[in-house]
């Protein structure tokens, strides 16, 4: 029985360590915590994520970003921070922050490491645009799919020409992440282009010109439902355009924004080549996109009877989520798969709400098949796809945006 005390050692010496207390949890109003940072940047937001003692950004800043103030800083109760908000900071090198627990005294340091977006803009990375099958590609013969936002109508007095601003550009540039942006010429309505030719036209040439200097793409959109009553002014003005503009690898042309319910063989596609032939006299290979019939949705008949006369042609689909679902993705599907490529110069949410489960079906749609959009529209009118609130500044700025405009953010700052 030499075994028994063995035994009864090792009993005495659990029980011993059982009876040993647990070192108690150290209380958390004692422990220096870092809860939330966000930075600024020319008025810009840019929150960050934070787990243990790293700081890493929500969303890159745009390269080339030297400083940015502290927009807003916190800690839990019971500590100080060694920076606080309206400090500027240095982004060469990661950023030291330290937190000091007023009751215990310790400190922790967490270290913000700053990220940058890409150091060229998408028209230095992508190049000039052209069509290949049924893809948009860019220099490198890679799909591209851009996401930005159209303006609003360019009509005097309408109340969205008042965005037609380089200030509005730069931050759709600097705050949404923009690689597009559209400028939607009213042409036939009153305050059009036929009423007042050079108010609208300055109103084209402030965007395009903005959006060259901040090199993303610029779509110049005749914007009418009547377009081939007025092929003659929309052949000037394309002629113009072309001239003008067509050396830039920025541009698009979008000849025809909704053509109602007009024969696509007849009516439209005439209309078109003879645009067309206008703008290749002067530019011979940028991106021209076709309306289609019944409010660029019917992109089936297009699919069926393509245009041959010219290159590097796309065509135009259009929808909006109360009304446009999976019947017109169906037929857009379908239209790609005929060899067309398709471009979504215009699109709407279902509006007043940051969350329309048909949007997302339809964003998935665009990641599939590669597909550029642009969100409608840059306004504060008081309808559903106004991403601004009433009275927001025409120069950018905007620190508050609609649940439209909240929604369509996110989807282009997510994008690339």
């Amino acid at each position: 029985m030499k075994t028994l005390p063995l035994l009864l050692l090792a009993w005495a010496a659990c029980m011993l360590c059982a009876c040993k207390e647990e070192p108690a949890p150290e209380p958390l109003n004692e422990i220096p915590d870092l809860q939330y940072l966000e930075l600024d940047l020319r008025g810009s937001a840019f929150g960050t994520r934070i787990a243990d003692s790293s700081i890493t950004m929500a969303r890159p800043l745009p390269a080339g970003t030297a400083q940015a103030t502290v927009k807003s800083i916190l800690a839990s109760p019971n500590n100080s921070i060694s920076m606080r908000a309206g400090d500027r900071i240095d982004l060469g090198e990661p950023v030291k922050i330290t937190v000091t627990n007023l009751s215990s005294g310790r400190k922790r340091t967490y270290t913000l490491t700053p990220a940058f977006r890409p150091d060229s803009s998408p028209v230095t990375r992508h190049g000039r645009l052209r069509t290949s099958g049924s893809q948009v590609v860019d220099q490198h013969g890679a799909a591209v799919s851009l996401a930005g936002n159209s303006f609003f109508w360019s009509n005097n007095g309408w109340g969205g020409e008042k965005y037609y601003t380089a200030g509005a550009v730069s931050w759709l540039v600097l705050d949404w992440e923009a690689t597009i942006i559209r400028a939607a010429m009213g042409v036939d309505e009153p305050g059009g282009y036929l009423d007042d030719s050079a108010a609208n036209l300055r109103k084209v040439e402030t965007l395009v010109e903005a959006a060259v200097q901040e090199g993303l793409y610029v779509i110049i959109d005749w914007h009418s439902h009547h377009a081939e009553d007025y092929q003659a002014e929309a052949v000037a003005f394309f002629s113009d355009m072309a001239a003008r503009y067509g050396h830039h690898d920025h541009i698009i042309y979008e000849i025809y924004n909704e053509p109602l319910k007009i024969s696509w063989g007849d009516v439209l596609k005439p209309y078109a080549e003879a645009v067309i032939a206008a703008i290749r006299a002067s530019d011979p290979d940028n991106l021209i996109i076709v309306g289609t019939p019944e409010w660029s949705q019917q992109v089936d008949k297009p699919a069926a009877d393509p245009i041959t006369s010219s290159g590097n042609i796309a065509y135009t689909l259009h929808f909006y989520t109360a009304y446009h679902q999976q019947w017109l993705r169906d037929r857009a599907t379908a239209a790609l798969a005929a060899g067309i490529p398709l471009f979504i110069t215009e699109w709407g949410s279902i509006g007043y709400s940051r969350s329309d489960p048909e949007t997302d079906k339809w964003m998935a749609w665009c990641r599939e098949h590669q597909i550029s959009h642009c969100n409608w529209a840059v306004n504060d009118k008081a309808e559903a796809w106004s991403i601004l609130p009433q009275g927001a500044n025409p120069l950018g700025g905007w620190p508050i945006v609609t649940e439209a405009g909240y929604l369509a953010r996110e989807i282009i700052r997510s994008w690339d």
